[in-house]
C-alpha cells in the first residue's frame, strides 16, 4: 500500500492507495483509479503509477509535459517510464506529488522509513494532522499535554543558544524514550554537533553522514532499523531517526538525530512511526526558533536603518508598520543642500580634515532635519537629501521643510567659529526646497535598502539648490511649495528661469530669514518684485530707477538678485531685443 501527498497553492490533499495503476491528470476520465490535479501546467492525462515488488513504476502519460523528479537532477520525459524506490518527489508545474509506503506497511529490517514532510512555516499551509492511533501504548491527555509543553520549553529558551540546543537533545532522550541524540547545524558540507545528550553518561555518541546526507536530499524525516551487517561506524546501535531543521525558505540548515542501542534497556529496538513524528516535531521547534532569531536580528538591524534617519517616533512606527516603507506615489517636500565652494576647500585640507569637515557639516545639518520631522534620505559628498510627508503623513510638510532650511542655516555662525581659522574663510550653504509628487519607497536595492523618492519633483528641488550660487541667495523654494507657506515666511520672487532637463520655465522665490513683517525686508521685497514685474513689461528704465533707489538704502551690502535685475535692464536698454522673453537660461546642471 502507498501513500500519496498532493501539494500545490490550490491543494493539499493525502490519500492510501491499495494496489494497481493509479493516475494523475487535470480531468476525471477512464476507469482507471485517479487523482484529479487542480493546476493549469499539468496535463488533462499526466502520469500513472504501480507499486510492483516494493518499487514505483512510473509512466508520463502526457502528450507535452515532463515530469521533474526531485532531490535526482533527472526528469522523465513524455512518453517514457522509470522504475524507483519509494520515497519518491515529482514536480510537475507548481504541484509538489510525493509517493511513500504507507505506516506500517512491511519493510525490510534495514530499510529507511519515512513519515510526512515537516510543516513549512507559511502560516498560510494546510497541515495534516499527527496519526496518534498506532502508538505502542493508549495517549492519555497528560501524555500529551507533557509532550506539547516540553516542545514548549524548547521553544522558549533563546533560540540559538547552547541551552536551547541542549534542551532539544534531553527532549529527544527524555520525551521521547531514545538513548542518544545529537543537535547538528549545516556547515557549508559539514556538520557541526551544537548538543549532545546520552541516557547514560559517557556513551559516545555518533552520527552517520549518509543519513544526514539523505535528509538535506529529500528535506524529511527518516529513520531505520540497522541489522548486524550495518556499518561500522554505527556500531552497537539498533534504531536511528533523524529529521531536518529547515528555514523559511526550505533548506535544510541543521538535523535533529537520534538512536537507541542494542541492549540498553530503552523502551525497544525499533523506532516508531510516532517516535519519529515527535523528533520531527522537535526539529520543527528548532526551525522556528532559528526564524524567530533571525527575525529578531532583522528586525533589530532594521530598526538601526530607521533610526539613522528617522526621527525615533517615525521609526517605532515604521517597526510596528512596515508596509509604510512600500513603494507608492504621494506629494512631499524635498530638500537638498550643499557646501558652497566645496572643491576649493578640501584641495586646501588634508584628507582627515575633510572627512571631519563633512562629518561636523552634515552632523548639525542632520540634527535640525530630525527635529522639524524630516527624514535624511541621502548623503551625497558634501550635500545631502531630505524629504518630509513620507512615509508618515504630515499635512504642513512644506512649512516644515522651510523651517528646517532656516535653522540649517541658522547654524552657519556656530560652524564657522569652529572651522574659519583652518579654512580662512567662513562656509556658506546652498539649499533648494520642492513640493510635489514624487514615488516614494526602496531605491536602492535588495542587497542595500535606500529609502527615499524618484521622479520630477526631486530632480527640480536639485535644481534649486544648484541655482542659489548663480542667483547670489542661500536658499529657493519652488512656486508650489511657496502657494503652500501662506505668508508665514519672508519670501520674495526673484526671477523665472529654465532649468537643466525641464523644458518648462517656472518661478522661483528666495527664502528669507527675515521675519515676514519685517519692516526692511517687506520694504526690500516690494520693491525688487515691483522692478522685477516691469523688466517682464519690457519698462526696462522703471525697473533701473526702481533698482537704483533700492541699492542707495543698502549701505555697503548689496542685494546681488538687485544688482543682477538691473545689469539684465541695462543691457536690454543698451540693445533692445528683438525677442523678449523675461527667462534666464541656465542649461547645465
Amino acid at each position: 500500500m502507498i501513500r500519496v501527498t498532493v501539494h500545490n497553492s490550490k491543494q493539499q490533499r493525502q490519500l492510501s492507495h491499495a494496489s494497481g495503476p493509479l493516475e494523475f491528470g487535470r480531468v476525471m476520465q477512464g476507469d482507471t483509479a485517479r487523482v484529479i490535479v487542480d493546476d493549469p501546467f499539468v496535463s488533462r492525462d499526466q502520469l500513472r503509477v504501480t507499486e510492483r515488488q516494493g518499487r514505483l513504476h512510473v509512466e508520463n502519460i502526457s502528450r507535452h509535459t515532463p515530469i521533474e523528479l526531485v532531490g535526482k537532477g533527472s526528469s522523465i520525459d513524455v512518453g517514457t517510464t522509470g522504475e524507483f524506490d519509494l520515497p519518491l518527489e515529482m514536480r510537475i508545474g507548481t504541484t509538489r506529488i510525493t509517493i511513500e509506503f504507507e505506516q506500517g506497511g512491511k519493510q525490510g529490517p534495514d530499510s529507511w522509513q519515512t513519515i510526512l514532510k515537516p510543516a513549512p512555516l507559511d502560516k498560510a499551509a494546510i497541515v495534516a494532522p499527527l496519526n496518534l492511533v498506532d502508538a505502542r501504548e493508549p495517549i492519555t491527555p497528560e501524555r500529551l499535554t507533557q509532550w506539547f509543553e516540553t516542545v514548549i520549553s524548547v521553544q522558549r529558551a533563546a533560540a540559538g543558544s547552547a541551552q536551547f540546543y541542549q534542551e532539544t537533545a534531553q527532549a529527544v532522550v527524555g520525551l521521547i524514550g531514545l538513548d542518544g541524540a545529537q543537535v547538528l547545524l549545516r556547515r557549508g558540507n559539514d556538520w557541526e554537533v551544537m548538543a549532545n545528550h546520552a541516557r547514560r553518561a559517557g556513551k559516545p555518541l555518533e552520527y552517520s553522514r549518509t543519513a544526514l546526507a539523505h535528509v538535506v536530499e529529500e528535506r524529511r524525516t527518516f529513520y531505520r532499523t540497522l541489522d548486524v551487517a550495518s556499518t561500522q561506524s554505527l556500531t552497537g546501535i539498533e534504531s536511528v531517526v533523524v529529521s531536518p531543521i529547515v528555514d523559511p525558505s526550505g533548506e535544510v540548515v541543521g538535523a535533529v538525530y537520534g538512536q537507541r542501542y542494542r541492549n540498553l534497556g530503552s523502551e525497544g529496538p525499533a523506532i516508531h512511526p510516532l517516535e519519529a513524528q515527535l523528533v520531527q516535531l522537535l526539529a520543527a521547534a528548532v526551525g522556528a526558533g532559528l526564524a524567530r532569531q533571525h527575525q529578531e536580528a532583522e528586525a533589530a538591524r532594521s530598526r538601526v536603518q530607521f533610526e539613522q534617519f528617522f526621527s525615533s517616533a517615525l521609526a517605532n512606527q515604521l517597526q510596528a508598520d512596515p508596509t509604510m516603507l512600500e513603494g507608492r506615489d504621494c506629494q512631499i517636500s524635498v530638500l537638498f543642500s550643499d557646501i558652497r565652494g566645496f572643491s576649493g576647500l578640501s584641495e586646501r585640507l588634508s584628507p582627515t580634515a575633510t572627512c571631519q569637515l563633512v562629518g561636523d557639516v552634515m552632523e548639525r545639518l542632520t540634527a535640525r532635519i530630525v527635529e522639524h520631522g524630516g527624514v535624511v534620505v541621502d548623503y551625497i559628498g558634501d550635500g545631502l537629501l531630505a524629504m518630509w510627508n513620507a512615509p508618515a503623513p504630515q499635512a504642513d510638510h512644506a512649512v516644515l521643510a522651510c523651517r528646517a532650511a532656516l535653522a540649517m542655516l541658522d547654524e552657519l555662525p556656530s560652524l564657522n567659529e569652529s572651522w574659519q581659522q583652518t579654512l580662512g574663510k567662513p562656509l556658506d550653504l546652498g539649499l533648494g526646497v520642492n513640493t510635489g509628487v514624487a514615488r516614494v519607497g526602496n531605491i536602492g536595492s535588495r542587497r542595500r535598502f535606500k529609502y527615499g523618492p524618484l521622479g520630477h519633483t526631486v530632480n527640480l528641488a536639485s535644481r534649486l539648490e544648484g541655482l542659489t550660487k548663480h542667483l547670489g541667495v542661500k536658499a529657493l523654494v519652488s512656486e508650489s511649495t511657496w502657494k503652500e507657506l501662506a505668508g508665514s515666511f519672508a519670501t520674495r520672487r526673484l526671477c523665472r528661469v529654465r532649468v537643466a532637463g525641464i523644458a518648462t520655465p517656472l518661478d522661483v522665490f528666495e527664502l528669507h530669514s527675515a521675519a515676514p513683517d519685517d519692516p526692511r525686508w517687506k520694504r526690500q521685497c516690494e520693491g525688487y518684485e515691483a522692478a522685477l514685474t516691469q523688466f517682464e513689461s519690457r519698462r526696462w528704465d522703471e525697473a533701473c530707477r526702481t533698482l537704483y533707489a533700492l541699492v542707495e538704502t543698502q549701505g555697503d551690502r548689496y542685494d546681488i538678485p538687485s544688482l543682477t535685475l538691473i545689469g539684465r535692464a541695462v543691457e536690454c536698454l543698451k540693445s533692445p531685443p528683438a525677442t523678449f522673453e523675461p527667462v534666464l537660461d541656465f542649461v547645465q546642471k
